[in-house]
């Protein structure tokens, strides 16, 4: 193996160790509900957990095949496939940090959203404009909901969630379509 697949080679292994590292550090998540003003829903510890399960078992793989190709067992560059593992390992290592991220705070009046990626939004229960069922990125049998507000901004309550929880603290059926 010459310096270039060695790296490679090391990053199929140290990706999944990073994020398992991460992912035990952020310490234990748990819906806080019922408080005295607000209720918190995250995202459960058994999503990001199981997305680093499956990171170790691909970085696992891809350390297997590629010494496969360089003992010459498989016909192919052993860096062609630690490429493919590792930007799979890549993939979920950003679909964990977005799944450890994600937040929906309900007020009484208002929710604060932290979405997966980009810039916490606020808004107003009285703001709401719309909200719609959409697909789930997960499976079809799963619906998330869009929240439509006046001010243009949009945000997605996902299916991960209890749904119905927070639809019972916006009190906005008047305004969910179908």
């Amino acid at each position: 193996m010459d310096t270039f697949d060695v790296h490679m080679l090391m990053a199929v292994i140290v990706i999944p160790l990073l994020a398992a590292s991460i992912e035990m550090l952020a310490g234990t998540r748990i819906s806080e509900r019922h408080h005295v003003h607000h209720d918190t829903y995250a995202v459960s510890l058994v999503v990001p957990r199981t997305l680093v399960l499956v990171m170790v078992f691909m970085g696992a793989l891809g350390a297997a095949v590629g010494w496969l190709c360089h003992v010459g067992v498989f016909a192919s560059d052993p860096s062609v496939p630690l490429a493919f593992f590792i930007m799979f390992q890549m993939t979920l290592f950003i679909m964990v940090i977005g799944a450890m991220r994600y937040q929906v705070m309900a007020y009484g009046d208002l929710m604060v959203v932290r979405p997966a990626y980009g810039f916490t939004r606020t808004i107003r229960y009285d703001q709401i404009d719309c909200m719609t069922w959409t697909s789930s990125f997960l499976t079809p049998r799963m619906r998330d909901v869009r929240v439509h507000s006046l001010q243009g901004d949009t945000v997605r309550l996902w299916s991960l969630l209890d749904i119905e929880q927070i639809l019972l603290r916006i009190d906005r059926y008047d305004v969910l379509v179908g």
